[in-house]
């Protein structure tokens, strides 16, 4: 038996197969809030995986935020750092890369026809997942980088992204089938947040309160773009709920028209189905302010 026993011991020793290493943890840190709620659809239960999400839930979209001593320690524990990109995260590049040099950054927008900006954030509109169409790009976007970043659960990934696709394409038919409809299609917005929703459903953006996101309108500029809501038939101005409405009341006092709420889906509830929750809300907004025939 000890004989045996040494055999069986110098085998384990000499033998060319190394024991299987075991796939370690995936830390997982995303930007903002449709960031992370396409990042939790797509994790699901997958073993080992963390995500965590920067910026708070209630801030909104992170225009010109700059990063906190908290952010740069969140930073420096991920692995992997889940984006929109086109320049919706000014500090992505050298800051990131100070907080954690071998971090991996995917910017999920680069998977989505851009639409040009107008009036600010640089050459491309970065607000590519107020769209459902888009969205489903940006999760494929996300289920790729997961699965290079753990291997092991790329069958679970992909699975869990297959699912959410599935519910997402339903949410965009449901558009499409309501926007054939649309009586109206001209339509007033708070800025160019909803651009790519407008182009999914052939709606023309006739004006947009801030032309330049953050820069209030000029009385000439107020008084331009009420006389355009009445030439051009606008059944309402469609405010934001991360805004304050006061600026865009006055303008539909002025036209004649109401103040209609849409949610850009950048703040609210971390719930899997928020995102899909509030775009059916916008549905149902738009279908009531535009009418149907």
């Amino acid at each position: 038996m000890k004989i045996l026993a040494a055999l069986l011991a110098a085998a384990v020793v000499l033998s060319p197969f190394p024991p299987a290493a075991e796939e370690t943890g995936v830390r997982v840190l995303t930007s903002f809030l449709p960031i992370h709620l396409f990042t939790l659809n797509v994790v699901g239960q997958a073993p080992g995986i963390t995500v965590e999400m920067m910026l708070p839930a209630s801030l909104g979209c992170p225009h010109d935020y700059s990063l906190s001593p908290g952010d740069m320690k969140k930073i420096a524990a991920a692995d992997l750092f889940l984006a929109n990109g086109l320049g919706m995260e000014d500090f992505l590049g050298a800051p990131v890369g100070r907080a954690n040099p071998g971090i991996r950054v995917v910017e999920t927008a680069s998977s989505v026809p851009p639409l040009r900006a107008e009036g600010g954030h640089g050459d491309a509109n970065p607000h590519t997942w107020v769209s459902p169409r888009n969205a489903i790009l940006q999760v494929r976007a996300i289920e790729k980088a997961l699965s290079e970043a753990s291997p092991a659960n790329g069958p679970i990934f992909h699975r869990n992204a297959d699912a959410y696709v599935g519910r997402l394409a339903s949410l965009a038919r449901e558009f499409d089938e309501a926007a054939r409809r649309f009586r109206n299609r001209n339509i007033v917005i708070f800025h160019n947040i909803f651009d790519y929703l407008a182009r999914d459903l052939q709606l023309t953006v006739v004006g947009r309160i801030e032309e330049t996101p953050g820069q209030r309108p000029s009385a000439r500029e107020m008084q331009d773009l009420i006389r355009t809501i009445r030439e051009r038939g606008a059944v309402a101005v469609f405010a934001e709920l991360q805004y304050p409405v006061k600026l865009a009341r006055t303008v539909a006092e002025e036209a004649g028209v109401p103040v209609r709420m849409l949610d850009p889906v950048s703040t609210g509830s971390t719930a899997p189905t928020s995102y899909e929750d509030a775009m059916r809300r916008n549905l149902r907004t738009l279908t009531e302010a535009l009418g149907t025939r």
